[in-house]
């Protein structure tokens, strides 16, 4: 049975704590740099991330997309109950938002270069697998390092980038993503729900 049937499986995917952390951090700090206090009301600036070519035509990432995309993640939920009934499970991002598209398709255009970036032949069955949180740092810098060179991005824009890349390749292939070959992984991420 191949790997990637197992991703369509029902049962629910959590992201590694690890990379909750990351997405907590990159959330805050993309908030700060997008929202601002106008007068009385919330504002939301039209902050550009990155601009690329896709199959589909050009395609721009602007700051309130990743936000859009990451909020669901670090959402607090407040509880009214004098009965402890535990914490509801937590949300987890849209794979088929506006801003999950905008991802995939960076991703589709480079993924051959993103798999080699996170996927270390050496260490195949720990990348993208294990919890270790210097597996899933290591993975955001180096992501982060080639979207900052290749795409002319300042580094603290690339790793929040670099964060959502992983939280979409986590989330669509369920935490195998280099376990699987290159075609499954495609597969993977091309059928989200």
């Amino acid at each position: 049975m191949a790997n990637h049937e197992n991703v369509s499986d029902d049962h629910p995917y959590a992201l590694p704590s690890e990379l909750l952390q990351e997405v907590r951090e990159a959330e805050t700090n993309l908030r700060k740099s997008v929202q601002h206090v106008e007068g009385r009301y919330l504002v939301y600036r039209q902050m550009p991330i990155l601009e690329f070519v896709g199959a589909a035509g050009r395609v721009e990432i602007m700051g309130g997309d990743l936000l859009q995309f990451l909020e669901p993640l670090v959402r607090s939920v407040a509880l009214d109950s004098a009965e402890a009934q535990g914490r509801p499970p937590r949300r987890i991002a849209s794979l088929e938002s506006p801003a999950a598209k905008k991802i995939r398709e960076f991703i589709r255009a480079n993924f051959e270069k993103i798999r080699s970036l996170i996927c270390s032949k050496e260490e195949k069955s720990e990348w993208l697998t294990a919890t270790k949180a210097a597996t899933t740092t290591q993975a955001i810098a180096q992501l982060a390092a080639w979207i900052a060179a290749h795409c002319h991005m300042e580094i603290g824009s690339a790793k929040i980038f670099a964060t959502s890349i992983l939280v979409f390749i986590f989330s669509a292939a369920k935490g195998k993503f280099c376990k699987m070959t290159a075609k499954e992984a495609k597969t993977a991420l091309e059928h989200t729900v």
